[in-house]
C-alpha cells in the first residue's frame, strides 16, 4: 500500500484489495497492515476531505449510479472502510478521526434507506461496526472535543435515518455519553434558528434540527419529570419553550401551509421524515406540558389556522384530518370541544336516518329494579346494539315489584345511569379500584371475583354506558385516574404516569434510578394480592430468579411501570375501550389529552354562580325577584365556599362539577321550586330533574342554616 497514491484510489480499491487477500483472512490482514506508519497518511487524507474537494466529488460520482449493484458497491466500500479503519482509530489524532468520520458520512449518504435483511451476511457484519463500541466512543469524543462539528452531526443524522435498525444503539451512545443535545441547541441558537422563520433555514440547519429532534425524542422516552422540570437538563425550560415555538412554525408550514416557501431540493432529510420526527418531539413535549405547565398555553396554538376553513375542510380536506390525527392541540380546547359535539350531532343525524329513535316517541324501554340497577341495566342494554345511541326509556320497579308511576322525559335515564355507575365504580364491588386520591381505575384482579365470572363483559358494558353519557352530555361524578384516561385515548403509559396510580411506588423507582441497587434484594418480579391470596408474578421470563443490579435497574424500572400501568389491566382496559368506542369513535376522543378528557367526562370543578343563576328556572311561586331567591343567590355567592357550592350542586343534580361549556348545557335546566309544608322542613331535591325544592323560610339566616344542614347530611335527598 503506497501512501502517496491518490486518496480516491485507496477508497475505491478497498473491495478489490480485500477480496484479493481473502485467503489470508481479513482479521490477520488488518493486524498486519494496521500500523500508524501506513494509516497516518491515509487518515491525513481523510482529514483533508471537504464537501467541495475533488476527492469528495470523485468518490460520490463513483458511487452515485443507478441500480442495486451500485448500492451494494457503496455499502461494500463503507463496510471495508469501517473494518480497516477501526483497527487504528484509537491511535490517530482528532483531526484524522474527524476525516475518517467525514468519509463514512459521505458513504452513508450515498445510499437510500437500507434494509439490512436484504444484504449479504458479510456486508451485515461490516455494517454492524457502526454500532461498535470503538466507533461510537470515538464519535462521542469528537462531539465533546469539537461540539460544533457539522460533519459529526451529519453523520449521526444519516446513520439514524439510513440504518434504522441501528438507531437505538447509535442514539444510546450519542445521547447518554455526550452533550450532543445541548451542543445542537447551541449551534441552532448561534445560527438564529429560533429567531428566523423556518423558510430561512438552510440545508445544514434543517439537518441539524432534525437530528436534535431525533436525539431529544430518544432522551424523553426515559427522562423522568424531575430531570425535565427541576434539574432542567440538558435544556432549560426557557430553551425548550424556544424549541416548541420553532416546532410550531415548522409544523404549521408542513401540515397547514403545504410547505409554502420551503425548498426541499437537495435535502438529505426529506420533509416527510422531518415532519415525522418534529411531530414526535412536539407531541412528547406536549405530554410534559399536560402534566405540568412549563410554557404559555398559547405557544402551542397555530394562529395561522382559520377555524371556519378548518371545519369546512373536515368534510373532504386531508390537511385538516391529518392535524386532528397528529397534533390536535394546535387548536384551542374550546375549538376541539366544539368539533366533538359537531361530530356527535352529525352522527345523531346519520343514526336517525338509519332508524335509531331520538325523539319522544319510540326507542328502547327497559325495566330496572332499584336494588339491582347494574345487573338489570346489563341485562336490558347489552342486546340493543346500535339503538343504545337513541332514546332509552327507564321504568323503575319498586320493592313490591310494581312499576313506579311517571313518564321518563329524560330525567329517569339520567338517574338510572348515575346510580348504575355509582354501583359499578364502588371499590367494594370489585370491578374497579381507587387510588389514594380517590380516582377510579380497573381492578387488576377482577378476573378472580366470584361474582363476575364474565367480568370483561361488564367492563365492556360500563365502557358503553360511559360512552352513552358522553354522547348525551351527562356528567359523571366519579373521576378516572390519569393513567387510565390515557388508556382510553389509546396511549401506552410510561414511568412518569405511575405517579397517578401509586405515588409511593413511583417515588421508590425514582430512588432506584438514582441510587445503587446493591443490597436491596430485588428481583424482576412483583407480588400481587388477589382477594387475600398472594402470588408472585414475573416481570420477565424467570424474573423471580433474576436479581436487579446497577446494570439492569433501568430495565427493571421500565418493566415494573409497564406491568402496573399497562399489562396488569390490559384485558379490562381493552374491554372497557371497546364498549366506549361502540358509541364514541376513537378519533373523536384523541383530539384531547388525559386532563382534557377528564373535563369532557366530569365537567369542571369551579362553580360559576353567575352562570348558574343565568340558567336557572323557577317554579311553585318563586321567580328571580322573589325575596327568598335573592337570599339564595346571595348565600351561594358570599357565604358558601367552593366546597359547599359543589356539595349543593351534587345535592341538587347528583354531580358536584359544572358542565364543561357552562350551565346552559345542563339538561334539564337547574330549577328551584317552592315546596309545600312546614317551614321547619329541610330543602329536598329531585336529582333526575336537577330540581331543588325549598320551603318558604322567613329569614336569610334560616335559609342558610337549612341549606348547610341538608347538603352536608343529604338528609333531604331523594330520587323521584
Amino acid at each position: 500500500m503506497n501512501p502517496r497514491r491518490e486518496f480516491i484510489t485507496y477508497i475505491l480499491s478497498i473491495p478489490t484489495f480485500s477480496q484479493r487477500f481473502a485467503t489470508v483472512g481479513l482479521s490477520r490482514l488488518v493486524e498486519k497492515i494496521s500500523s500508524k506508519a501506513i494509516w497516518s497518511p491515509l487518515m491525513a487524507a481523510f482529514s483533508s476531505l471537504g464537501e467541495k474537494s475533488a476527492s469528495t466529488h470523485a468518490l460520490k460520482e463513483n458511487i452515485r449510479a443507478e441500480g442495486k449493484s451500485n448500492v451494494r458497491r457503496a455499502l461494500s466500500i463503507l463496510g471495508n472502510v469501517l473494518e480497516l479503519g477501526l483497527g487504528v482509530l484509537q491511535n490517530v489524532s482528532l483531526n484524522e478521526k474527524l476525516g475518517f468520520f467525514a468519509t463514512v458520512e459521505i458513504l452513508v449518504r450515498q445510499v437510500d434507506d437500507v434494509n439490512t435483511d436484504e444484504l449479504s451476511q458479510r456486508i451485515r457484519e461490516q455494517l454492524s461496526l457502526l454500532e461498535d463500541k470503538r466507533f461510537l466512543k470515538s464519535l462521542c469524543e469528537c462531539v465533546r472535543e469539537i461540539p460544533s462539528s457539522h460533519v459529526i452531526f451529519r453523520l449521526c443524522g444519516a446513520m439514524a435515518f439510513k440504518f434504522k435498525s441501528m438507531r437505538t444503539s447509535v442514539l444510546n451512545a450519542m445521547v447518554f455519553n455526550s452533550s450532543i443535545i445541548n451542543d445542537l441547541y447551541k449551534v441552532m441558537d448561534k445560527n438564529g434558528m429560533f429567531k428566523n422563520g423556518v423558510v430561512e433555514w438552510n440545508l445544514q440547519m434543517r439537518e441539524i434540527f432534525a437530528l436534535f429532534c431525533i436525539c431529544y425524542n430518544h432522551l424523553l422516552l426515559i427522562q423522568d419529570d424531575a430531570e425535565f422540570f427541576e434539574k432542567q437538563k440538558p435544556c432549560t425550560l426557557a430553551q425548550i419553550t424556544a424549541v416548541v415555538k420553532a416546532l410550531n412554525k415548522l409544523l404549521s408550514k408542513l401540515y397547514w401551509e403545504g410547505g409554502k416557501g420551503i425548498d426541499p431540493r437537495n435535502l438529505q432529510i426529506q420533509w416527510t421524515q422531518m415532519r415525522e420526527v418534529a411531530t414526535e418531539l412536539f407531541c412528547q413535549l406536549r405530554v410534559r406540558q399536560s402534566r405540568k405547565q412549563f410554557c404559555n398555553p398559547d405557544v402551542w396554538i397555530m394562529p395561522q389556522i382559520s377555524f371556519s376553513l378548518f371545519k369546512a375542510e373536515l368534510e373532504n380536506g386531508r390537511r385538516a384530518d391529518l392535524i386532528l390525527q397528529k397534533i390536535p392541540f394546535v387548536l384551542t380546547f374550546q375549538q376541539r370541544v366544539e368539533l366533538f359535539y359537531d361530530f356527535i350531532r352529525r352522527d345523531r343525524k346519520e343514526s336517525d336516518a338509519a332508524g335509531i329513535r331520538f325523539g319522544h316517541v319510540g326507542g328502547v324501554t327497559i325495566r330496572v329494579r332499584r336494588d339491582r340497577v347494574l345487573a338489570d341495566g346489563f341485562e336490558g342494554l347489552t342486546k340493543v346494539g346500535k339503538n343504545i345511541k337513541g332514546r332509552i326509556q327507564v321504568q323503575f320497579i319498586n320493592e313490591h315489584g310494581i312499576v313506579e308511576a311517571g313518564i321518563d322525559g329524560g330525567g329517569l335515564f339520567k338517574e338510572f345511569v348515575t346510580e348504575l355507575l355509582r354501583v359499578a365504580f364502588d371499590p367494594q364491588l370489585g370491578l374497579f379500584k381507587q387510588t389514594s386520591h380517590e380516582f377510579t381505575y380497573p381492578n387488576p384482579t377482577s378476573y378472580a371475583n366470584p361474582n363476575f365470572s364474565n367480568h370483561l363483559a361488564y367492563f365492556n358494558f360500563v365502557g358503553m354506558i360511559v360512552g352513552k353519557c358522553l354522547y348525551d352530555g351527562i356528567i359523571l361524578e366519579p373521576q378516572f385516574a390519569n393513567f387510565f384516561l390515557r388508556k382510553l385515548l389509546g396511549y401506552r403509559n410510561f414511568v412518569d404516569d405511575l405517579a397517578s396510580l401509586d405515588p409511593e411506588v413511583y417515588k421508590n423507582l425514582l430512588f432506584l434510578k438514582n441510587n445503587s441497587a446493591d443490597g436491596l434484594g430485588l428481583t424482576f418480579s412483583v407480588t400481587r394480592d388477589t382477594f387475600g391470596d398472594s402470588k408472585v408474578v414475573d416481570l420477565i421470563e424467570n424474573g423471580s430468579e433474576v436479581a436487579v443490579t446497577d446494570e439492569n435497574r433501568l430495565r427493571f424500572i421500565y418493566e415494573m411501570a409497564d406491568f402496573k400501568l399497562n399489562r396488569e389491566i390490559a384485558a379490562q382496559s381493552s374491554a372497557f375501550v371497546t364498549g366506549l368506542n361502540s358509541i364514541i369513535k376513537p378519533g373523536w376522543l384523541r383530539m384531547f389529552e388525559a386532563e382534557e378528557l377528564d373535563r369532557l367526562l366530569s365537567g369542571t370543578p369551579v362553580i360559576d354562580v353567575a352562570d348558574l343563576r343565568r340558567n336557572t328556572n323557577y317554579a311553585g311561586g318563586y321567580d328571580e325577584n322573589h325575596e327568598l331567591i335573592r337570599w339564595f343567590w346571595s348565600i351561594l355567592d358570599n357565604d358558601f365556599d367552593e366546597k359547599e357550592r359543589r356539595h349543593l350542586l351534587k345535592f341538587s343534580t347528583s354531580v358536584s362539577r359544572s358542565p364543561l361549556l357552562g350551565f346552559k348545557h345542563l339538561y334539564p335546566k337547574f330549577c328551584i321550586q317552592r315546596s309545600s309544608g312546614d317551614t321547619d322542613n329541610l330543602p329536598t331535591s329531585s336529582t333526575c330533574m336537577n330540581l331543588l325544592k325549598i320551603p318558604r323560610y322567613t329569614s336569610r339566616e334560616k335559609l342558610k342554616e337549612k341549606l348547610r344542614y341538608s347538603i352536608k347530611s343529604s338528609s333531604g335527598f331523594y330520587l323521584t
